[in-house]
């Protein structure tokens, strides 16, 4: 028997994470082996037998199932699975102990945090973490681009809260930095000074339709984020698969990476001077670069790969 612990029930059809991970994951291993899933937020202790396989995103409460069944009970394997960043962390350090514990750490990140992790206080989880990219399902989001708007006229596009981490602040002083380039942010919060700035458009929180995206890729070309310390925020692929380039700080998971333009926390100038790089290039350029990314969300940015990369992990002691 597998025992799935993830946050949110699998039987939604919420297309955001961490929903359509638990559906596509349970879903996934359910067709391959009997599943007893548990919501993460469950108090008590899961009924394993000594050959079962467990695994599970934990919850912060001592009490709840990962944390009681991992103190409590062993079985075959046991693993856990949940997003993985390092700058802040307080947001993963109190999952060490269950770390130390586990045969596997399936890791939720861009590759920037697992590159990284041997200059941290994780650098102990690295031989057992097993990294996942994250990932979309194409019908929810697809491609839509027609074209990107003339120099001149493009505009930059944010689609997220002002969660401490996300550092929406320095998105501001960018934008004052930049007063001639608008910013459209869905998502936003009007009361906070990024939606006071007079070329900042704000909209609340949308359903991201394809209806919705044809709107925001007529609107806008480029996605900003300035995360300082975030696995891989889905929104840089949702946008992507639609057409939209992104630029996003390294501390946002990815970097190194061609369809990435790197945004830089410590240097003002150079993350302005990232930004109007891609405000000036050429139409054709910008478009060539859109079609690689369709083709990365076409083969590394699926469900398939992802379910798949924790199956070939688990399979063997199933």
């Amino acid at each position: 028997m597998l025992h799935l612990v993830y946050a949110f029930p699998h039987s939604t059809e919420e297309i955001h994470s961490p929903h359509c991970i638990t559906r596509n994951l349970y879903n996934y291993l359910n067709s391959r082996t009997d599943v007893k899933y548990y919501q993460w937020d469950h108090r008590g202790v899961a009924d394993i037998k000594p050959n079962d396989v467990f695994i599970g995103h934990p919850h912060y409460e001592p009490s709840t199932i990962v944390q009681r069944t991992f103190a409590e009970k062993k079985c075959k394997f046991m693993a856990t699975i949940h997003p993985l960043h390092t700058a802040l962390p307080q947001h993963n350090m109190p999952f060490d102990h269950l770390a130390r514990k586990a045969d596997k750490i399936f890791s939720i990140c861009g590759p920037y945090w697992y590159d990284t992790i041997d200059q941290t206080g994780f650098s102990h989880w690295k031989p057992k973490i097993v990294r996942l990219d994250m990932a979309i399902d194409r019908s929810h989001f697809p491609f839509v681009r027609e074209r990107f708007n003339k120099i001149g006229e493009r505009k930059l596009l944010y689609i997220g809260s002002t969660m401490p981490m996300k550092n929406v602040g320095f998105l501001a002083e960018i934008m004052q930095q930049m007063p001639d380039v608008r910013l459209h942010w869905y998502g936003g919060d009007g009361a906070h000074p990024l939606a006071k700035l007079p070329n900042v458009d704000v909209t609340g929180w949308t359903h991201l339709t394809p209806n919705v995206a044809k709107m925001i890729t007529k609107e806008c070309d480029f996605f900003v984020n300035v995360s300082t310390s975030d696995a891989n925020p889905t929104t840089l692929l949702e946008t992507m698969a639609w057409g939209v380039i992104p630029a996003c700080t390294k501390e946002s998971g990815y970097w190194k990476d061609p369809l990435f333009t790197e945004l830089y926390l410590n240097n003002m100038s150079a993350t302005v001077k990232a930004l109007r790089g891609l405000l000036e290039a050429p139409e054709a350029e910008l478009m060539q670069r859109v079609a690689r990314a369709n083709a990365e969300i076409e083969t590394k940015y699926t469900w398939d790969r992802f379910c798949k990369t924790v199956w070939d992990e688990l399979e063997p002691h199933i």
